[in-house]
């Protein structure tokens, strides 16, 4: 059977071996020396979160873990720090609530991982045939209607899955959710293998999904293992799904061997079977699932558990933030609320457990200005990949299109105020990192030959939605000029919405 060369580069020497070379590097680097890399080895240090990136040449994006997206504020004030002295003071939070960096050399890297280690942060293995990081609740163990508080959890499975060779070679990435509210904020069906609240019997626990990636030309939902699991047991059954998929995952071709090719070729049952048999007891049929609704984001002020604390959600427009900025919301947790931050899947962050008597004077301060917690109706659900400014893969510049979309249709238009945040999703390749499939409108990317000129344009996508009926956008309108999107995805959202679903800005000024 053939095998790609990423499993040749896997078996000559595991990921995780390369972190003396890497201070090897670092030292020849600093001392002014070509440390001359060999390819196989750019490919490893991703396994300590380095990417090298084509487009910065000499340069590495850093990406950490961040389980749960439960930061401190000496954490998010480190990485600030970080960027500002060595990232050019640029960060971007990402759609698995984490934060990547970029423009470290190699020179930095021992010193980079080192003040994160210092901050209780690792990047180990965050990157290629491993456990991405671990998806949660933004606001686990604080609101009012929570089923489970699945921080420790999300903790608990790092913990058995990073730090050892024993899940460094998988057949593929592997996305990992566990949620215990009933707002499914951590969208569970964009995942590999998600758990999600359910009652079984008198007792609460979690159902589980597997096989979903959005990614490629074959996306999918995760479906229904029909397994139920209790809280004490879901960190070992996670490990058996694991240790499955590592041992009988496909690896001849790398664009098939995400865990939905296993399942195609398998079947649920045989899958099902196969856990049970490595899991050591019977599992339990899936229980009554206690999911009421999809995708809050949690932006403005969210009542909390403690009726005397409130937690405030910023909106960071694409992602996109700067090193001062972290250190002012590190600031902003220490002095209104317990030091403590939340990052969510659209890329935002929240400011947990503050007094209610103090919030009229948090929404004063200056970095809340920037990162609004009332911000349109068109950026608030606005999700983006990191573009062509950084990946080799994606085809525009998508968080730069994504923001101008958003400013154009605030410009033109309005929407009801009690209406929900128009859910726009824009990838910049196939690969499909901004999820364009599962937006209410997505939007993939593309260049195109127009009169002789090489343009960008993108397919525009209707329909996607999580919950009981999922359904993945298809494309309404191919190859759209960017410079036309505005017009162009108002007119889909008036198709999905209805006619007057848009109110124009310039015609209701007329009317008055």
């Amino acid at each position: 059977m053939p095998v790609n060369k990423i499993e040749v580069l896997k078996s000559a020497k595991d990921g995780l071996d390369v972190l003396p070379d890497l201070h090897r590097y670092a030292a020849l680097a600093a001392a002014g020396e070509d440390p001359q890399i060999p390819a196989e080895d750019f490919e490893r240090l991703k396994w300590y979160g380095l990417f090298h990136r084509k487009r910065t040449p000499g340069h590495f994006m850093l990406r950490m873990r961040i389980p749960g997206g439960v930061l401190n504020a000496e954490q998010i004030t480190a990485i600030g720090e970080i960027s500002n002295a060595v990232g050019r003071g640029q960060a971007d939070i990402t759609s698995r609530m984490n934060i990547q960096l970029r423009w470290i050399t190699i020179a930095d890297a021992p010193w980079v991982l080192q003040r994160l280690s210092a901050a209780g942060l690792t990047t180990q293995q965050s990157g290629m045939d491993n456990v991405r990081n671990v998806v949660s609740c933004p606001l686990s163990g604080l609101t009012e209607d929570e089923v489970i508080d699945t921080r420790v959890l999300a903790t608990r499975m790092q913990q058995a899955i990073i730090g050892s060779k024993r899940f460094s070679n998988l057949p593929r990435k592997f996305n990992l959710s566990v949620t215990g509210c009933r707002e499914d904020c951590g969208h569970a069906q964009v995942h590999d293998l998600s758990f999600v609240p359910a009652q079984r019997d008198g007792g609460i626990g979690f159902n589980v999904l597997v096989g979903g990636a959005l990614g490629g030309m074959t996306p999918e939902y995760a479906r229904p293992l029909d397994v139920f699991v209790g809280v004490d047991d879901a960190v070992e059954l996670a490990v058996s799904i694991l240790e499955v998929y590592r041992d009988h995952g496909l690896r001849a071709k790398r664009k098939q061997s995400r865990l939905k090719w296993l399942l195609r070729e398998w079947g649920m049952e045989r899958f099902r079977d196969a856990v049970e048999a490595q899991y050591g007891r019977s599992l339990a049929q899936a229980g009554e699932s206690l999911t009421s609704r999809h995708g809050g984001d949690h932006i403005g002020l969210t009542n909390q558990r403690d009726p005397d604390r409130r937690t405030v959600g910023c909106l960071v427009p694409v992602g996109r933030i700067t090193g001062d900025a972290l250190i002012e919301f590190g600031r902003l947790a220490r002095e209104y609320g317990t030091a403590e931050l939340r990052l969510t899947v659209q890329q935002n962050i929240l400011i947990p457990n503050v007094p209610s008597d103090r919030i009229d004077s948090l929404l004063q301060e200056p970095p809340l200005q920037t990162y609004s917690p009332t911000p349109s109706a068109f950026i608030r659900a606005m999700v983006s990949c990191t573009g062509n400014d950084f990946c080799a893969f994606a085809l525009i510049d998508s968080k730069g299109e994504a923001s101008k979309l958003a400013a154009a249709l605030e410009e033109r238009y309005e929407i009801a105020p009690d209406a929900e945040p128009v859910r726009i999703q824009m990838s910049a390749c196939p690969h499909a990192c901004g999820q364009h499939r599962a937006g209410e409108v997505g939007l993939l990317g593309g260049r195109k030959r127009v009169d002789g000129q090489i343009i960008n344009v993108a397919d525009i996508f209707t329909g996607g939605r999580l919950g009981d009926d999922p359904r993945l956008a298809d494309v309404a309108a191919p190859a759209v000029p960017t410079v036309d999107l505005p017009e162009a995805v108002a007119e889909q959202i008036r198709a999905v919405r209805g006619s007057d679903a848009l109110i124009s800005r310039r015609e209701s000024a007329l009317a008055d």
